[in-house]
């Protein structure tokens, strides 16, 4: 299974949008623990932590490398430290819905998703029926993640294809 480093972003949408379940069938889910605070004193959970959720800590010269990247990078403390931790997992994937994030790992040579690349992943993936796919895309809309119109009408056209080509 594939090992998958996350910030704070498509966990707290996908949360909001009732899909964070989504997350565990994309791969092994790590974050470190400065996001797992931020997802914590955002969300204020009640629930217990999802176990697949794997939170982990920077060793002293990650936390220095941190530094570097949020200088070179323009990156925010939680988004730095999941790229350290998407290097030393070498995880084929970096999960974040921060536009200037998504942009810098790109350049980075890693591949980056974000909320939405989940649900659309897990609709081509058969995991999720038309209708769910479309309820999820819904609830994304109406949480705190920002995409324009235009990305919304975008990702319902991806359905048409998944949902043609597999129906």
């Amino acid at each position: 299974m594939r090992t998958i480093v996350c910030d704070a972003g498509p966990i707290i949408h996908l949360y909001e949008a009732h899909c964070l379940p989504l997350h565990r069938r994309t791969g092994n889910l790590f974050l470190p623990h400065r996001v797992y605070l931020e997802v914590q004193n955002t969300l204020q959970l009640k629930d217990p932590w999802p176990e697949w959720l794997q939170v982990e800590r920077l060793t002293p010269h990650e936390i220095k490398e941190v530094g570097m990247w949020k200088e070179s990078g323009d990156l925010h403390d939680g988004e730095a430290e999941s790229l350290v931790l998407a290097r030393r997992k070498k995880a084929a994937w970096l999960l974040t819905d921060d536009s200037t994030t998504r942009l810098f790992v790109s350049l980075l040579d890693m591949e980056v998703h974000g909320s939405l690349g989940v649900i659309l992943w897990n609709a081509a993936h058969g995991h999720l029926l038309r209708e769910e796919a479309e309820q999820a895309l819904s609830n994304l809309e109406a949480s705190s993640l920002w995409l324009s119109a235009r990305i919304y009408q975008e990702a319902r056209q991806s359905l048409d294809t998944i949902y043609t080509i597999r129906p």
